[in-house]
C-alpha cells in the first residue's frame, strides 16, 4: 500500500468520526456511551415512510435481490464516490437495473467465473447521481447520457439499449501475466472476444506503490441488448468494441482483425471444452435448486453474433442496401 493512500484514508476516517457524532472519538457514543445519552449526531436516522417502510428496509431488499448463481445485486453498489461524498447510489429504476444486471451477470460474469474462478467487483452499479457527481468533478465518470445503459444500469440509452457494466478483475489473470511477462491486457481481451458475447471491453492502467504503471489487468466489462425487442437474444447488441488507455482501439466491428479466432494470444489458459463441462458443486445440486449452465449458452450466442455479422458483412460486400450493418459499424 502506498504511505499515502494510508495516511490519507486514516485522515479521512479520523474527520468522520468527528462529523458522524462528536462523541465518537471518545468512545462514548450509543452503547459504549452512558445509559440515557442521547444521540449527538447531525445525521438524521432514516425516516420512516408511507406505509412504515424506510428506504433503509427498502436498500436492503434492493441489495438481496439475486441476479445469478454467485451474484446478488448488493455486490455492485459499492461506489468510491457515493462513501467520500455521502451521495446515496440509489437507483430511480430498481427493476430494470435489477434486469440490466442480470443480463451482464448471465452472459458475462458466470461464464467468466466458471472458466477463471473468482471474478472481483471493483465498481458497478452507479445512480445518476452519483455519476453525474463524478462527472462534473472530473472522477473518470462519463456524461449521464453516455452512461445510460453502461455504469447506470437504470436507464436505457439513446439507442433503445438497455445494459449494465462492471469493472472486473480476473486474480487468475494476474497471476499468469506474472508467469507470463511477455503478456499483456491483450489476452484477456482477445479470449473474450473470441467467445462470449459481451458489448464492450476497456482496459486501463493504474499505478503502483512507487508510481510507475503496472500492467492491465483492471477492464469495465458491458453487456447490453435492445430494448425495443425484449424477446431477442440478451446479447443482440452491435458494438463489440475493445478499447485500451492510452493504446486506443484494440477492435471493432469492420477492423480486419475483428473476424476469425486468436488463440496465438492466450496459450495456457483454461481448457474451454473442460470448463463447459458441468461442475460438481452444480451437478451435485438438488434438481429444483440448478441454475442455467450459463457457459455452453453464452458461447452460443457468441457464435450466433460472429454468424449473423459474416452475413450483413457479406451483403454488404455484395453491393446490397442493409441498414442493419450500418448501425452495427456505427455502434
Amino acid at each position: 500500500m502506498k504511505a499515502r493512500t494510508k495516511s490519507t484514508l486514516q485522515k479521512f476516517a479520523e474527520e468522520q468520526k468527528t462529523r458522524t457524532c462528536s462523541r465518537l472519538a471518545d468512545e462514548r457514543c450509543g452503547k459504549d456511551g452512558p445509559v440515557g445519552t442521547a444521540c449527538c449526531s447531525r445525521i438524521k436516522a432514516d425516516p420512516k415512510v408511507v406505509g412504515g417502510f424506510s428506504v433503509l428496509n427498502a436498500l436492503d431488499d434492493f441489495g438481496r435481490e439475486r441476479l445469478s448463481e454467485h451474484y446478488f445485486m448488493r455486490d455492485f453498489l459499492y461506489s468510491e464516490i457515493a462513501s467520500v461524498h455521502g451521495i446515496p447510489n440509489v437507483p430511480e429504476n430498481a427493476e430494470l437495473a435489477i434486469e440490466a444486471g442480470r443480463g451482464l451477470c448471465e452472459n458475462l460474469l458466470e461464464p467468466l467465473h466458471r472458466i477463471f474462478g473468482h471474478v472481483t467487483i471493483r465498481s458497478a452499479f452507479r445512480s445518476v447521481s452519483v455519476n453525474g457527481f463524478g462527472n462534473c468533478h472530473k472522477m473518470n465518470c462519463s456524461s449521464n447520457k453516455k452512461s445510460y445503459a453502461n455504469h447506470v444500469w437504470d436507464h436505457p440509452d439513446k439507442h433503445g439499449y438497455i445494459g449494465a457494466t462492471a469493472c472486473i478483475v480476473i486474480p487468475w489473470f494476474v497471476d499468469w501475466l506474472e508467469e507470463h511477462p511477455d503478456r499483456d491486457w491483450r489476452s484477456l481481451a482477445w479470449f473474450i472476444h473470441d467467445h462470449l458475447p459481451y458489448s464492450e471491453m476497456v482496459f486501463f492502467p493504474v499505478l503502483g506503490p512507487d508510481g510507475k504503471l503496472l500492467p492491465t489487468t483492471g477492464c469495465n466489462l458491458s453487456w447490453r441488448r435492445s430494448c425495443k425487442a425484449p424477446d431477442r437474444p440478451r446479447s443482440c447488441d452491435p458494438r463489440h468494441k475493445i478499447r485500451s488507455f492510452p493504446a486506443g482501439i484494440l477492435t471493432a466491428p469492420g477492423m480486419a482483425d475483428y473476424t476469425g479466432r486468436h488463440d496465438c494470444w492466450y496459450p495456457d489458459f483454461p481448457d474451454l471444452a473442460a470448463a463447459r463441462e458441468p461442475s460438481a458443486t452444480v451437478s451435485a445440486a438438488p434438481a429444483a435448486s440448478k441454475w442455467p449452465d450459463y457457459l455452453p449458452r453464452a458461447c452460443e450466442l457468441k457464435e450466433k453474433e460472429d454468424e449473423k455479422f459474416e452475413e450483413l458483412r457479406r451483403q454488404q460486400e455484395a453491393g446490397e442496401t442493409n441498414p442493419a450493418f450500418a448501425v452495427w459499424r456505427k455502434n
